[in-house]
């Protein structure tokens, strides 16, 4: 690893520009960080200097393989003036400004293209539990051929002191979490699953603390053991998190049309019909058999060009042409829904899919 140095530039005979002397009062430890969201490591290192009155310019020894617009840099004390990469060196000069004499301190940051970052979400469900218990972990691979030595990694405000040899791979359990929110919730979809089973779900709120892009993995946890559910991939972009992890059996939904009727049609010269209205009825049997209670959502795709006459639930309007209902049923409870429309001005078709 690149060891970051900063001397004072020795400009003579200018007043404005601080003279030689040893200015650099401490360097503190250099940090590897993660950013919420970010899969990439970033080196972060902060120097302490003692700034005098006027301009303050020193050399910083970039790594060769770095950009210049890859570098991140940040005073304290004073006001950066510029930067500018000195090709003859491949160093970069940073300015800083400052009215006074006072203790300043610079801060760089920078990726690191050496080190690889995997993030691995675990939750596990137990069955008297309001939501499950989430843990976040890492693994860490050093595709360098040099060793990394006693060095603090910053992920989600841990901070973590490690050794990596060349080409090593570690796991590390970063933190142990509360979801903010959780319910389960069995879905019924056809248009969108393409088949009439009812697909079961975790619907998780996760602390934005801890948003990384990853994969996730969910377990049920009795006295029994631990059963594996399934994976999915979290973009970190949301803390939003909705994961299927199986099929509820234990409910049923059965969907029936019970009327479709063309209204107020008009026909061409040719008599072929071209416009017309619809009246319009669909009903759904639901029921859980199970023995708890349930937490069942119904989605009905519709046509565009309807309006709604009737309904026996409330109804969520989630897309353009789709409705919802939810339903919480307890064990070995069963309901009717019944949703009557009229379609307006159609030209195919019915409403109801």
């Amino acid at each position: 690893m690149k060891k970051l140095w900063i001397i004072l530039i020795t400009i003579l005979f200018v007043s404005s520009i601080t003279f030689a002397q040893d200015l650099i009062l401490e360097k503190n430890p250099e940090e590897i960080i993660v950013f919420s969201g970010d899969s990439m490591f970033y080196q972060r290192e902060t120097w302490k200097v003692e700034l005098q009155a006027g301009e303050n310019i020193y050399s910083w020894g970039k790594p060769i393989s770095l950009n210049e617009e890859e570098v991140f840099i940040q005073v304290e004390g004073g006001v950066l003036l510029s930067t500018i990469n000195d090709s003859s060196s491949q160093n970069t000069i940073i300015s800083i400004y400052t009215d006074q004499p006072t203790t300043g301190m610079i801060h760089l940051t920078f990726p690191l293209q050496y080190l690889r970052l995997n993030y691995l979400y675990q939750f596990f469900w137990k069955p008297d539990e309001v939501a499950p218990e989430g843990r976040l972990l890492i693994d860490i691979m050093n595709q360098n051929q040099e060793a990394i030595r006693n060095t603090v990694f910053v992920i989600a405000d841990q901070r973590l002191i490690l050794n990596l040899e060349p080409f090593e791979t570690k796991r590390l359990l970063v933190e142990e979490f509360q979801t903010i929110d959780a319910e389960k919730i069995s879905r019924y979809n056809p248009s969108y699953f393409h088949d009439t089973n009812i697909h079961f779900f975790w619907d998780l709120l996760l602390p934005d603390a801890l948003l990384f892009p990853g994969k996730a993995e969910y377990f049920e946890k009795s006295s029994a053991g631990v059963v594996f559910l399934g994976e999915n991939y979290l973009s970190g972009e949301t803390p939003q998190l909705r994961a299927e992890v199986g099929e509820s059996t234990d409910v049923i939904v059965e969907e029936k049309i019970e009327k479709q009727e063309k209204l107020n049609q008009i026909f061409n010269n040719e008599g072929k019909e071209v416009l017309y209205d619809t009246r319009e009825k669909k009903t759904y049997r639901v029921a859980n058999r199970g023995t708890e209670k349930k937490k069942i959502e119904g989605v009905v795709p519709l046509q565009a060009g309807y309006e709604l006459i009737s309904h026996s639930v409330p109804l969520n309007r989630t897309e353009m042409n789709q409705i919802s209902f939810i339903l919480e049923l307890e064990a070995q409870q069963e309901i009717n829904v019944s949703i009557e429309v009229s379609g307006k001005n159609l030209t195919s078709g019915f409403v109801f899919q």
